[in-house]
């Protein structure tokens, strides 16, 4: 398969992995009556045994997505979790902390812009976050970190590496699956506010997991990147969770 040909295959999956998981619960009835339905048969409250559901969902729908990308690269899912060196571990908690960094820049830089918004409230009303703030304090850790091992494996694994297999350079590659990633966590929101903060924060985590996996020549290091990343700012966002506080905040370490 061609590069461009195979770029063109991973907007379509990622695409599709999006909309069957998001669409056919767009409707907030639709929701209610799902997670009413979800909770009298498994004795969870609604919103914990809808947030179990959607995970559940998201993952099945992102392996088979993996496994179709997979299918059109040679190369196979043991692969992409090469190895990294010992001196890598420098290069990650550096990408750890420039992470950090950007995306407080970012956060800072909206808050120039309009003094009245409310960051941390904003994406603790994000859908998904909303469903995993739902679910007992330890699954505010292990929810997101699920979520991120597959997005990890499949836009730095079979994306990037994929394409990089194909013959791509290096930078056309980090471009296609970084702007494949911001693009899916974009869909995803609902305000300006939070297209903002996850579109820059995506930009930032795909490039430097990007970078990383190029280094490494596995998704390793940046799956401890985006794990770490999404873990600490989902438990963040419960501190902006309903009930938790009564006026905006500012979003801080």
């Amino acid at each position: 398969m061609s590069v461009s040909a195979f770029a063109a295959l991973a907007t379509a999956v990622v695409a599709g992995w999006l909309a069957l998981y998001r669409l056919p619960f767009n409707d907030p009835a639709r929701r209610r009556r799902t997670a009413l339905w979800l909770a009298d048969r498994t004795g969870l409250r609604p919103e914990a045994a809808f947030a179990v559901f959607g995970t559940a969902v998201y993952l099945v729908l992102g392996a088979l997505a993996l496994a179709v990308l997979l299918t059109a690269t040679p190369l196979t899912l043991h692969q992409l979790f090469g190895v990294p060196a010992p001196g890598m571990l420098l290069a990650l908690l550096l990408a750890v902390f420039g992470t950090s960094s950007a995306n407080i820049l970012c956060v800072s830089l909206l808050y120039r812009a309009d003094p009245r918004v409310d960051v941390p409230g904003e994406i603790a009303r994000i859908r998904w976050i909303a469903s995993i703030l739902a679910l007992p304090r330890h699954y505010r850790w292990v929810v997101p970190a699920a979520a991120a091992l597959f997005e990890e494996v499949l836009f730095r694994g079979a994306v990037l590496m994929g394409l990089a297999a194909l013959g791509s350079g290096p930078l056309l590659a980090l471009a296609v699956s970084t702007c494949l990633f911001a693009a899916g966590q974009v869909a995803l929101v609902s305000t300006r506010v939070q297209a903002y903060v996850l579109g820059t924060s995506s930009l930032t985590l795909g490039v430097v997991g990007g970078l990383l996996t190029v280094a490494t020549g596995g998704v390793l290091p940046a799956l401890v990147l985006h794990m770490s990343f999404a873990g600490f700012y989902t438990n963040l966002s419960a501190a902006s969770a309903p009930g938790a506080r009564t006026t905006p905040g500012r979003l801080s370490l």
